[in-house]
C-alpha cells in the first residue's frame, strides 16, 4: 500500500511539473532553459559590462547560438541598467533574426540611451520592421565608419537598395549624395517628402534618379517592390548584417559587434554602436 500512494504522489508531482513547464513555455512563447543553462547565460550576460574586443564578440556569439532558449533572458536585458548590455542584447537578437521579438524589442526603440536606441532600431530593420528606417539613414552620417557599415548594411539587407553609399569614402559629399537617394527612397516610401527635401536644403544636393545606383537583388533573380517581400519579410537570398547563407560572415570579414568593438579594433570604453545619436560612436 505504501509503495502504491509514493507512486500516486510522484505521479502527481510530476504531472504538476509538466503543467508548470507548459505554463512557462506558453506564457513567454519561447522554450525555457534548464536551471544549470539559465544560470549560464544569466552569466554571460552580467559578463557583458567587463568584456571588450574578442573576448566580448564571444560571449555574444555564444548566446546567439544557444537558441531560442536565451531570448527570454536577452529581452530583460533590453531593460538593463548598463546601456552596454542593453545593446549588447538587441544586437543578439537582431543575429538570431527571430521575429516573434519584433514586439517586445519596439519598445526600447525610444531607449533614454540614444546608442540604445540605434542598435535596437537596426535590429528592428534587421528583422523586417522597416519603419525605423530614417533612424539608421540618419547613421549613415555619422563620423565613425563602424557606425556607418551597420547602419548601411542593415538597411541594404532589409530592402535589397545600395544606392552607391560607399562607408568607407572620404568625400563627404559623395556620401551625401548617396544618403540622399536613401532619403528618396523613404519619403516615397514613407509619403514624407520632407524627410529628403531637408537634407537637399542642408547640402545644397540635386535630386537623385529615381532609380537607385547599384541596387542589390535578391539571388534568385527576381527584384521586389521597394526590395521587400510582403509582410516586411527579407528578400529571398538576402541575409540580415551583411551575413551568408547559415549564418556565414562574408569573406575576409570578422561580425560586427556592438557598442563600436571590433577584435582587434574596439574602443574598450563600453560606447555603443550608435554613438550619441549625432553619429559618434566607437572608432
Amino acid at each position: 500500500m505504501r509503495i502504491v500512494v509514493l507512486s500516486v504522489l510522484s505521479s502527481l508531482l510530476l504531472l504538476c511539473g509538466c503543467g508548470s513547464s507548459s505554463h512557462q513555455q506558453q506564457q513567454n512563447g519561447f522554450s525555457a532553459p534548464n536551471s544549470l543553462m539559465s544560470q549560464e547565460i544569466d552569466s554571460r550576460i552580467d559578463q557583458i559590462p567587463y568584456q571588450h574586443r574578442e573576448e566580448l564578440l564571444q560571449n555574444l556569439l555564444w548566446l546567439s547560438q544557444s537558441g531560442e532558449q536565451t531570448i527570454p533572458a536577452l529581452l530583460k536585458g533590453l531593460s538593463h541598467d548598463n546601456p552596454k548590455v542593453r545593446s549588447s542584447c538587441a544586437w543578439v537578437l537582431g543575429r538570431m533574426r527571430d521575429r516573434r521579438v519584433i514586439n517586445d524589442m519596439e519598445k526600447h526603440a525610444s531607449d533614454q540611451s540614444e546608442t540604445v536606441r540605434l542598435e535596437v532600431c537596426r535590429t528592428l530593420v534587421v528583422l523586417g520592421d522597416l519603419k525605423f528606417s530614417p533612424m539608421l539613414i540618419e547613421g549613415l552620417d555619422s563620423d565613425h565608419k563602424e557606425v556607418r557599415f551597420l547602419c548601411h548594411e542593415a538597411l541594404k539587407s532589409s530592402t535589397g537598395r545600395d544606392f552607391g553609399y560607399d562607408h568607407l569614402s572620404e568625400d563627404a559629399t559623395q556620401r551625401r549624395t548617396a544618403v540622399l537617394g536613401w532619403r528618396q527612397w523613404w519619403s516615397e516610401y514613407s509619403g514624407d517628402p520632407f524627410f529628403a527635401q531637408n537634407y537637399m536644403q542642408r547640402y545644397g544636393l540635386q535630386a537623385q534618379p529615381a532609380q537607385p545606383a547599384g541596387e542589390t537583388q535578391p539571388t534568385n533573380g527576381q527584384p521586389q517592390p521597394n526590395g521587400q517581400q510582403p509582410n516586411g519579410q527579407q528578400p529571398n537570398g538576402q541575409q540580415p548584417n551583411g551575413q551568408q547563407p547559415n549564418g556565414q560572415q562574408p569573406p575576409n570579414s570578422q561580425p560586427p559587434v556592438p557598442n563600436g568593438e571590433t577584435p582587434g579594433n574596439g574602443n574598450g570604453n563600453g560606447e555603443p554602436t550608435g554613438g550619441n545619436g549625432n553619429g559618434n560612436g566607437g572608432n
